[in-house]
């Protein structure tokens, strides 16, 4: 008997286009991770260029408002705007959300860069910060106005580049107004930064740490903390999160986050125990 021998061969396909283009289950997982993994370790650093974006704009401001600043004392005698010796306290460009006419820069309820706009042909999105949420709405007055209405004012100037400090008095009565001459430490005194205050008069709304306080702003920590629950207030003096501070000369720097507080001669223009750092 005889046997023939069969040989069998498996049919290969060697055109590549009809082979299966489809992802197995366990590939599509892992290249799921790895993209949520790039994900993960890029939008830190996105996130850090824009607010460094924010901080350039926001430092960019403030130089425009010390143009306008120091053409007004150079126009009037050494002296910034005043009303009767004071610095205006209000946060007002019109007299309400409906209106488009600015209110004239004596209205005591306007806000202090009235005074100062027309000297460098800026607008009023000058005095904005980009990173500000929230500043002083005058809840405690009742209105209830949204938080745009407000937001051309996120810089607060310090009273004290007016209104001579008088140590150990908390109500300061307005008189003459002081003259930049007379500032015994001009390259170390604020003169306007990021704040929730349109006016910073000193103990109580500004990150100096003043004689017979513990803490800085402890009037935004506590008491009209309540007034403004969807934001914790102090943060308004540290958007970035560093104060953006604008000195008397015109310089700008950076003021790192304090719970305490700093220097308050940084305010009142007296020489400094601790000389703030450019």
């Amino acid at each position: 008997m005889k046997f023939e021998r069969f040989s069998f061969e498996v049919p290969v396909d060697r055109n590549p286009l009809k082979r299966n283009k489809g992802f197995t289950l366990i590939e599509l997982l892992v290249v799921i991770a790895i993209i949520a993994i790039l994900a993960g370790m890029l939008l830190p650093a996105l996130a850090k260029a824009k607010e460094q974006g924010r901080k350039a704009l926001c430092v960019s401001n403030l130089r425009q408002i010390s143009i306008g600043t120091t053409m007004y004392a150079d126009d009037n005698k050494e002296t910034f705007y005043n009303v009767g010796g004071d610095v205006p306290n209000g946060g007002w460009w019109t007299s309400d959300p409906s209106s488009d006419k600015m209110l004239p820069a004596w209205d005591p309820r306007a806000y202090w860069g009235i005074a100062y706009i027309r000297y460098f042909g800026g607008t009023k999105r000058v005095y904005r910060c980009p990173s500000a949420k929230h500043v002083d709405e005058w809840r405690e007055t009742g209105l209830k106005w949204k938080a745009e209405f407000w937001l051309n004012a996120s810089y607060g100037i310090n009273e004290y580049i007016v209104v001579p400090h008088t140590p150990g008095t908390a109500d300061k009565k307005p008189g003459k107004a002081l003259k930049i001459s007379s500032i015994q430490s001009p390259t170390t005194t604020v003169l306007a930064q990021d704040a929730a205050e349109q006016k910073m008069e000193g103990r109580e709304d500004t990150v100096g740490l003043f004689d017979g306080q513990d803490e800085c702003l402890k009037q935004w920590k506590y008491d009209l903390a309540p007034l403004y629950p969807e934001r914790k207030m102090e943060f308004e003096w540290f958007r970035h999160p560093s104060c953006t501070t604008l000195w008397v000369p015109g310089n700008v720097s950076s003021i790192r986050y304090s719970k305490k507080g700093y220097d308050y001669r940084w305010y009142t223009g007296d020489s400094p125990i601790t000389a703030p750092k450019f």
